[in-house]
């Protein structure tokens, strides 16, 4: 019956997501006339909607997930009494992926309000960004301790899990990275939502190896939800996630194995992440170091669209890097 909530969880995410992109693509297409001050004859009906689409990610994936839930205890009842606290994990989970979404959607609607002004749609300030996104991360490690559930150690391939008392300072720093990576990621058609949907049927299948078998009805929700997303983000893409999105998954990526006790399984589930962003911070310090830049593009997305590969091939090129970091995954796993 456990299995029977995960096919609800993922076939609610899947309408519910599909129902609500259909309503958001005229809405934003809208909203982005309204912002160019043009009328709506002079637009391309093909344009691309850059920003907000995450919301269907967030809105589809929420409701979906309480239905699966629901199903899940009405087929296990111990589940809401369970002593390794499945719903407060579950909770905490989905309250994280929330939290840094909506950072992720501040900084969209503050790349909209600067459209009016002066046309350069910046959105938030640096060190505005960080700081709500170093807040959403106390908010998931603080709930985690507060409930017990908080790690207190990591994984070390061939040593086994160790502890390790800066652990939580490593978490909460690993959430705000892949939170910066993520959102570099954005712009790249279908590219964040095709990696995170490889790393949500990782987390599916990685929880029922470790036991947390019920808990998977979030990432099988989550990936339904992407799914129906890639509808209209695929290349080319008419509906972008924008921050709102990138920020939803990466906390999603991130807050999930957090809350079972294996953070670490989030750093190879990221890797198209943090290729994009690393590329960055390399390119960054290169300029700053030799005056001159490092790649002749970055991130990654940008640098193989400079190279002349096409919108689609980008895709399934990310696509394919984040099934490599599902193997990692499964290897690391294997060593808890």
């Amino acid at each position: 019956m456990i299995r029977f909530a995960l096919v609800v969880a993922s076939v609610l995410g899947f309408v519910l997501t599909a129902a609500l992109g259909n309503m958001m693509v005229p809405l934003l297409r809208e909203l982005q006339r309204a912002a160019r001050g043009t009328q709506p004859d002079s637009d391309a009906p093909d344009s691309p909607v850059p920003t907000m689409g995450g919301l269907c990610l967030m809105v589809g994936t929420l409701a979906a997930v309480g239905v699966g839930w629901l199903a899940a205890c009405a087929a296990q009842p111990s589940l809401l009494g369970s002593d390794r606290q499945m719903t407060s994990r579950l909770l905490i989970a989905l309250l994280g992926s929330l939290a840094f979404g909506a950072v992720g959607l501040a900084d969209d609607l503050a790349r909209i309000r600067s459209r009016y002004p002066n046309g350069l749609g910046l959105g938030l300030r640096r060190t505005q960004r960080l700081a709500l996104e170093c807040i959403a991360a106390v908010l998931v490690l603080g709930l985690l301790a507060l409930n017990g559930c908080l790690p207190t150690g990591l994984i070390l391939p061939g040593a086994g899990y160790v502890e390790c008392a800066l652990a939580p300072l490593l978490w909460a720093v690993l959430l705000v990275a892949m939170a910066e990576a993520a959102r570099v990621a954005d712009g790249a058609d279908g590219t964040v939502c095709g990696a995170a949907f490889a790393a949500m049927l990782g987390l599916m299948m990685l929880e029922t190896q470790l036991g947390w078998f019920p808990l998977a009805v979030f990432p099988a929700a989550l990936a339904g939800a992407l799914m129906a997303f890639l509808l209209w983000d695929f290349p080319p893409a008419k509906l972008h996630p924008g921050r709102c999105g990138c920020l939803y998954a990466a906390g999603a990526i991130g807050c999930i194995p957090l809350c079972i006790g294996y953070a670490e399984l989030s750093i190879p589930l990221a890797l198209p992440f943090w290729v994009e962003g690393g590329m960055v911070v390399m390119q960054v310090l290169f300029c700053r170091w030799k005056g001159r830049p490092l790649f002749a593009a970055a991130p990654l997305h940008r640098w193989l669209e400079k190279r002349g590969m096409s919108a689609v091939n980008i895709f399934y090129s990310l696509c394919a890097l984040s099934v490599c970091g599902l193997a990692l995954a499964v290897r690391l796993a294997r060593w808890a």
